[in-house]
């Protein structure tokens, strides 16, 4: 069953206290009102009866009993008399008219002579017109009151539902305490008070979630750096025996392909040698990778031209591009200085180039920037992979088929740029656009 509501309970105990307050009030009232009017009937009645007992005691002294007869007789018809009865003191009624009300008092006066009793005169008023003037008066008063009543409770728990409900209600209905505070000025101070108690639990609480996620966060990144070094720890481990056992046999194994090359009889042989040649050479740049992985050459920076280091570099990539279709543009100011170590220049660009030319990329544009000194490598390829652009420069992620990256390249192009004092981004990357932009300083002070 759904718990009533704070507004439900207020209506039910108001309503009741309100109803029972005014019945005791009503209860009361009528009761006032009726010992009020028998008091007030009685005395008129006593009054009367005294007049009556004067005036008749010289009738009973002489014997009229015919006057006294005549008197009663009218004083109940013109009255508004139930009831009178003069009767001497022997118990003989001398003269009586209408009739006695059981529920009426009836008022008796001796009739004294010479100071002795010689009879007695009884009065009854009728009441009930009385009590029915006292009914209509006390019906006018309860609808009044009933009116009043029912207008002042309306108000009092319109007043109770603002002043206290609303604001409490206002409070429930934000749900999540996004921001628990209260826009009605006229709140109890009770009720701001709890409002300002919430909003300042609700911040300690986000505060203190917020730095959970924050502590989280720094921790996952350095168990996955603590991770990462360890397997880069690994790699530079094994990169040094591994260079030294495979450098020449694949050095061997390509070089005898190429001299086999031109004297193959068949195409079917050709293409097994250039087969062998490509994954030679491929499996020298995995050992590369690796090798400058575990030990990255000292850096040697000194004061270049970027406009003039890469004009070289395209000269040297055009051939490369034109085998797959592809070409280089440069887009270059006159001079360009900057501070940087050149071979590693040529690597980072290096490595750039190549990657857009095995995603497919028709146009490769390299910009060079003078203010600041900065070379932009720009292509038309489909773009990076959006679920690995976050940790694009993150050792062994990759966006390459498997068996064709070791997803290491970037990750040394960074380390090579960060060691010159620059820093490599990934600017832009959709389907047609994807921008590299890498930062040098001008000057060793820059660095």
């Amino acid at each position: 069953m759904r718990p009533r509501s704070l507004s439900y309970w207020l209506t039910v105990y108001l309503g009741a206290a309100w109803l029972t307050f005014f019945l005791v009030l009503g209860l009361a009232l009528w009761q006032s009102v009726h010992h009020l009017l028998d008091q007030v009937l009685a005395e008129k009645s006593r009054v009367l009866a005294s007049q009556l007992a004067e005036m008749s005691v010289d009738a009973v002294l002489q014997r009229d009993y015919d006057s006294l007869e005549r008197n009663v007789s009218e004083l109940v018809k013109h009255s508004g008399l139930s009831y009178i009865e003069i009767r001497r003191a022997d118990g003989v009624v001398l003269g009586h008219a209408g009739a006695s009300i059981d529920n009426q008092d009836l008022q008796r006066v001796p009739l004294v002579a010479a100071g002795e009793e010689i009879g007695s005169v009884s009065v009854q008023y009728d009441g009930g017109e009385s009590h029915l003037a006292a009914w209509r008066v006390a019906g006018l008063l309860a609808a009044g009151l009933a009116l009043f009543s029912v207008f002042a409770f309306y108000g009092l728990r319109r007043m109770l539902v603002s002043r206290l409900i609303s604001p409490v209600r206002s409070l429930l209905e934000q749900g999540n305490f996004t921001h628990p505070t209260l826009a009605d000025t006229t709140a109890p101070a009770e009720v701001r008070e709890l409002a300002a108690a919430l909003s300042g639990l609700q911040s300690r609480v986000a505060e203190h979630v917020s730095a959970l996620e924050e502590a989280a966060h720094v921790r996952n990144e350095a168990l996955y750096a603590a991770q990462t070094a360890q397997r880069l720890a690994t790699v530079g481990q094994l990169a040094g025996e591994v260079a030294h056992e495979l450098n020449t046999p694949l050095a061997n194994i390509l070089c005898y392909a190429q001299m086999e090359l031109p004297r193959a009889s068949d195409e079917d042989s050709q293409q097994a040698l250039e087969t062998i040649i490509s994954q030679a050479r491929r499996a020298g740049e995995i050992v590369r990778d690796m090798l400058t992985v575990a030990r990255a050459p000292a850096v040697r920076s000194q004061h270049l031209e970027l406009t003039s280091l890469a004009a070289t570099f395209v000269r040297l990539l055009a051939p490369m591009a034109r085998r797959q279709g592809a070409q280089v543009l440069l887009e270059a100011p006159e001079e360009a200085p900057a501070w940087a170590d050149p071979s590693r220049l040529e690597q980072i660009l290096f490595n750039l180039a190549t990657n857009a030319l095995q995603a497919g990329a028709n146009t490769i544009q390299v910009q060079v920037g003078s203010q600041p000194a900065c070379i932009t490598v720009r292509d038309d390829g489909p773009g990076i992979d959006p679920t690995v652009r976050s940790h694009l420069f993150e050792a062994f992620v990759t966006s390459k088929p498997m068996g064709q990256g070791t997803g290491l390249g970037l990750t040394i192009c960074k380390r090579l740029a960060e060691e010159m004092g620059g820093q490599l981004t990934l600017q832009e990357s959709q389907p047609g656009r994807t921008i590299f932009r890498l930062e040098l300083p001008s000057t060793p002070n820059e660095n």
